[in-house]
């Protein structure tokens, strides 16, 4: 099996982010969530395989698993995120972070969104459908992981 790269984490980002948007107009908010914290997981590994030639090369592993703040960090330590905008994407991508984990996979949409209404995300004047709508917007972080790529 051939290794997998910038380019290959890069299109699944964008296959999962598409999958998210017809995932949530069918009203499954869990797995919308799931498959766009995915899209956020993949370019984010795009960025570090094309901007570290240490973990490009295989002499270094990426030991991050799928946590997202771990990823995050690792692009940091890469000087990556020193423009003024790249505040607002450590911003956004620490919510993503903080609602998304990689077990969602399995879960049900109902247990979801009862972490969800743990955490806050969900309440009385926000239901599970505007969450899974808000958080599926993670196209401004993968748009700005592209430009990253550049």
């Amino acid at each position: 099996m051939r290794a997998i790269g910038e380019n290959d984490y890069r299109r699944g980002a964008a296959e999962r982010l598409a999958e998210s948007r017809l995932i949530l107009r069918a009203g499954r908010y869990g797995g919308c969530a799931y498959l766009a914290g995915r899209a956020v997981e993949a370019m984010f590994r795009a960025v570090i395989w094309k901007n570290d030639p240490e973990i490009r090369l295989g002499r270094k592993p990426l030991e991050t698993g799928h946590d997202l703040r771990q990823l995050l960090n690792v692009i940091r330590n890469l000087g990556l995120l020193r423009r003024p905008i790249d505040v607002m994407l450590q911003v956004k991508a620490q919510r993503i972070a903080r609602l998304w984990f990689n077990n969602m996979r399995f879960l049900s949409s109902r247990f979801v969104e009862s972490r969800w209404r743990d955490l806050g995300e969900v309440h009385k004047r926000h239901t599970m459908k505007q969450a899974a709508e808000d958080f599926s917007r993670v196209l401004e972080v993968v748009a700005q992981c592209e430009e990253l790529c550049q």
